[in-house]
């Protein structure tokens, strides 16, 4: 039970990480973010152990901007993800929810556009983690920390070019 629990919890984290790519650095409109990326990274558990992850990201960006439909296959030897999520973005204000059927879960996630990246909080049914992502042209690097579960910490690196 422990391990699914884990993969609930790291499922999510993988959606949130991907979701908050969404936005580029500086002013480039959000429009150019439409499509496939694609990378990977590591999940960090409390036991130290250390799991290398895939995952396949689209996007779709309607009303010039303010809203991001997002779907994500994430995988690993021991996560499958399969998630699908919306975001609306008004100015640096950020909201939105995302649902991860794999596992059955879903959530709700608030925060901010920084100008170079995101300041995020996620909450959920069975978690609660803090994100933070900094975005440089058509790259991404990503740090989940989750609050009071088995992983520790994901890091992950998306591309699109």
């Amino acid at each position: 039970m422990r391990l699914a629990t884990a993969r609930t919890k790291a499922a999510a984290l993988a959606l949130w990480a991907a979701l908050a790519a969404t936005v580029p650095a500086g002013a480039g409109p959000i429009e150019e973010l439409s499509g496939y990326w694609s990378g990977g990274g590591t999940v960090y558990l409390k036991d130290r152990a250390t799991e290398k992850v895939k995952c396949a990201v689209i996007y779709k960006v309607e009303q010039g901007g303010g809203q991001i439909r997002q779907t994500i296959r994430c995988a690993s030897a021991d996560y499958n993800i399969n998630a699908k999520a919306e975001l609306q973005v008004v100015g640096a204000q950020v909201t939105g929810s995302w649902e991860e059927r794999t596992y059955s879960t879903a959530g709700q996630v608030s925060g901010r556009y920084t100008g170079n990246g995101f300041t995020l909080s996620i909450e959920g049914a069975n978690f609660t983690a803090a994100m933070s992502l900094g975005v440089s042209g058509c790259k991404q690097t990503i740090s989940i920390q989750p609050k009071d579960h088995d992983v520790k910490r994901i890091s992950m690196s998306l591309a699109k070019c």
